[in-house]
């Protein structure tokens, strides 16, 4: 079983991003993930993993949470992981503010001659876009909208699944078709906030993400010194080139590859990661699992997929000069890393509990106080009000019963039977004398700490 120093001591590309965000102060975990991300954004979307569970090949797009409050260092994280790939081609960066806006940030229009008129086509005008959330309640507001698509569409688009919806202006319709695009997303998560990811694990959001914290507990006081050598910046040369603009348009406009000439053999070939066989063991294990109903934990539905996309970037981080190709060491590796994440989602989920007891026994306590003050201050006007009577209708101090006095401060004890208790708590006090009858109802009360005053 691989242990953590392990992990970052398997490949000098790991070692080299841990030492780095050490010597930065930051958290290697949440650095090493946003490093994957933007190699992910970085990578054309004609490359892709290989059809493991499904007839559709796979998508690349990856989501990173990046556990922490507020101000504890996320900005930080990725600054120092773009240092360390800092071209991501030109990729869009931006924030979702509706699911529709997504397309869009791929596709648009443009005139074009058709004999001797003009029309318009839809064009390709950016192939990859990097969603950069500084704050999931940003997402999480956006989200919940009136008629909001955009969790639907982040989850389409993790999937690399064709994104776009109907509406009634065409101009405004835009779609974009699978393999046409790239998209990842990095996003901060405070404890307090991650029910807005959570609550959303029917449409499978949480499953999609790789999750990691802002904090590094056992980062030493001192940082240490830079690491040496020339792993980073990372070089994109390495990868696959970009398809020509006019083959992204032939797809954009043809819809899906599908429908293209030969079904874009020719005018749209796909790139096949090569994977190991033990990938695709692992694969047919999982599909048959979930036909048989074996289901474990609900938020590692797409632990497959995650670990597909991981393993990917890591063989692209590890081994640039063949960064097509998946071997059982990067296999393992990202097995490692889903593992983590699960840890570490689990660990967000235990605080977030934490934060959500704290804040309902802070709030039962504001209420039990609000509470004693308010029966503190209802005994005050009862007390009065039972004192202003006698001293009005018992100037003599003869006494009168207590069934009277309930009824006469019925006022300010509209349930009855507070009178009563109110009652004793003046005998105990030394300003009323009761006499007869034990009960407070049935005896006779009079004051007795002071002579009433009389009004001529």
């Amino acid at each position: 079983m691989m242990d953590e120093r392990q992990f970052w001591d398997s490949t000098p590309s790991l070692r080299y991003v841990f030492d780095y965000a050490r010597a930065k102060q930051v958290a290697p975990w949440a650095t090493l993930f946003v490093v994957l991300a933007r190699i992910s954004v970085a990578m054309p979307p004609h490359v892709v993993t290989p059809s493991l569970v499904s007839s559709e090949y796979g998508s690349l797009n990856v989501f990173v949470g990046i556990l922490g409050p507020s101000g504890m260092g996320k900005g930080l994280t990725t600054g120092v992981a773009r240092s360390l790939v800092p071209d991501i081609r030109k990729a869009m960066t931006a924030q979702p503010a509706s699911g529709e806006g997504i397309p869009a940030m791929f596709t648009t229009r443009k005139n074009q001659d058709e004999g001797d008129r003009q029309v318009q086509v839809v064009v390709c005008a950016n192939c990859r876009a990097l969603l950069d959330i500084p704050e999931i309640a940003v997402l999480g507001g956006n989200s919940k909208r009136q008629g909001s698509i955009l969790i639907p569409m982040l989850t389409s688009a993790w999937s690399g699944e064709d994104l776009g919806c109907f509406t009634k202006n065409e101009a405004n319709r835009y779609t974009v078709p699978r393999y046409g695009y790239r998209l990842s997303l990095i996003t901060g998560v405070q404890p307090s906030n991650l029910g807005m990811i959570l609550d959303e694990a029917g449409t499978g959001l949480p499953q999609r993400f790789l999750f990691a914290p802002v904090t590094d507990l056992e980062a030493p006081e001192e940082p240490p010194q830079m690491p040496p050598g020339s792993i980073f910046p990372f070089d994109v040369s390495v990868l696959p080139a970009d398809m020509m603009v006019s083959a992204l348009d032939t797809l954009y406009q043809a819809g899906s590859r599908y429908d293209m000439m030969d079904h874009g053999e020719t005018s749209y070939p796909l790139t096949v990661m090569e994977y190991p066989q033990i990938t695709y063991a692992e694969a047919r294990r999982v599909r048959a699992d979930t036909l048989h109903g074996k289901v474990s934990d609900p938020l590692d539905a797409h632990r497959l997929g995650l670990k597909t996309k991981v393993a990917a970037l890591l063989a692209m981080l590890d081994h640039p000069n063949d960064p097509l190709k998946v071997r059982e060491r990067d296999w393992t590796l990202a097995d490692y890393v889903c593992e983590k994440s699960a840890q570490f989602r689990a660990e967000a989920i235990q605080q977030a509990e934490e934060i959500k007891r704290t804040l309902k026994a802070e709030a039962i306590a504001l209420d039990d106080d609000a509470r004693a003050e308010a029966d503190k201050r209802k005994a005050e006007r009862v007390k009065n009000t039972v004192l202003n009577y006698l001293d009005k209708h018992d100037p003599d101090r003869k006494g009168i019963v207590g069934w009277r006095i309930s009824n006469a401060a019925r006022s300010t004890d509209r349930k009855g039977g507070y009178v009563y208790r109110i009652l004793e708590e003046l005998r105990d006090e030394g300003k009323l004398d009761s006499a007869g009858n034990s009960d407070s109802r049935s005896a006779t009360w009079s004051r007795c700490d002071q002579p009433p005053v009389l009004v001529s």
